[in-house]
């Protein structure tokens, strides 16, 4: 395992170790190649992503259409699997960057270590993954026995309006975290009411809004919302794409547009959250995991994306918020 950086270096960690940012390439912002059980896939059947060669499948497929790289966004004790991203990222040359932190509250039962434990000590394990490597436990907690890779985000996750109790502990730990690694943090929303609670807490721990990725902002903010977010300084990433049967992609390329328009061209970014067997190809579903880059590219530039345009919300932007610093 490398050694994180010293001094004023500007790294992206990926799972196979640290990149130089101007190496990174076309991004999925947020997606999930892997949930190995815990408490979502007890909830709902359809998240189990346990199979390797269907990963490797559709990362294929990924590069084949003109990607470079993907964000996993399944953290700390959720089915995680960081030597399966591994994997992934060994044989077929996709960059992979994994998530360290944790999710909503839904996701974690009664009787969880990530309820008994408090918020330094589970920032401290965000930190030890970062220093030490990623748990190979998708569902326990971090010991000994931890994988190659570490961390290039830290997630968070609220759930509604106002955070539970369990979440705002997580986001004031995340917030720790983040501050002492450099790391960025991604978040899951649901309300634009959220996005500002989580902006506000993290700021109060120490993270900038220009450290902070809000997904799935295209499914609950308007653009006059999504633009007064963004000047903020926070980037929003819009990945509800391929989905459909919920929205079509003409919709939430009309959003990325707007703030275009308004300036704010980078502070947008673009992923598809495809965690359900049914959106997988290589699983017997649809989109698959290159719908971005094969249907939804092309789709922008017939609305009038031109190729900086693309450029800065697929690469420029993700290297600028996937730093560590």
């Amino acid at each position: 395992m490398q050694d994180p950086p010293s001094g004023s270096d500007l790294v992206i960690t990926s799972v196979l170790g640290d990149i130089d940012p101007e190496s990174l390439g076309p991004t999925d912002c947020h997606d999930h190649l892997f949930i190995r059980g815990g408490h979502a896939v007890a909830l709902e059947p359809g998240y189990l992503l346990d199979d390797v060669s269907a990963a490797v499948a559709e990362a294929e497929t990924v590069l084949a259409a003109g990607g470079a790289a993907l964000v996993d966004c399944m953290p700390l004790g959720v089915g995680r699997d960081a030597d399966g991203l591994v994997e992934v990222a060994s044989r077929t040359g996709l960059t992979l960057l994994g998530a360290s932190g944790f999710h909503r509250d839904a996701f974690y039962p009664d009787d969880h270590w990530v309820r008994r434990s408090d918020t330094d000590t589970l920032a401290a394990i965000i930190v030890s993954e970062h220093l030490r490597g990623m748990g190979r436990d998708g569902v326990a907690p971090p010991d000994d026995d931890r994988s190659s890779a570490r961390p290039g985000v830290i997630k968070v996750a609220t759930s509604g309006e106002t955070p539970t109790e369990l979440e705002r502990r997580l986001l004031v730990a995340v917030g720790l975290a983040a501050a002492e690694t450099g790391l960025p943090v991604i978040t899951h929303t649901e309300t634009v009411a959220g996005a500002r609670v989580q902006l506000a807490a993290l700021a109060d721990r120490g993270v900038p809004a220009d450290r902070v990725v809000l997904s799935h902002m295209d499914r609950h903010a308007d653009a006059a919302e999504l633009a007064e977010i963004c000047r903020t300084g926070a980037t929003v990433c819009l990945d509800w794409l391929g989905r459909t049967d919920r929205r079509p992609d003409e919709v939430i390329v009309r959003l990325a547009a707007s703030l275009v328009e308004a300036g704010l061209g980078d502070r947008v970014v673009l992923g598809q959250d495809l965690a359900r067997r049914a959106y997988w190809r290589s699983y017997g579903g649809g989109p698959g995991l290159a719908h971005l880059f094969a249907t939804v590219l092309p789709l922008m530039t017939r609305m009038g994306f031109d190729r900086k345009e693309l450029d800065t919300i697929l690469v420029a932007t993700p290297r600028r918020v996937f730093d560590r610093r």
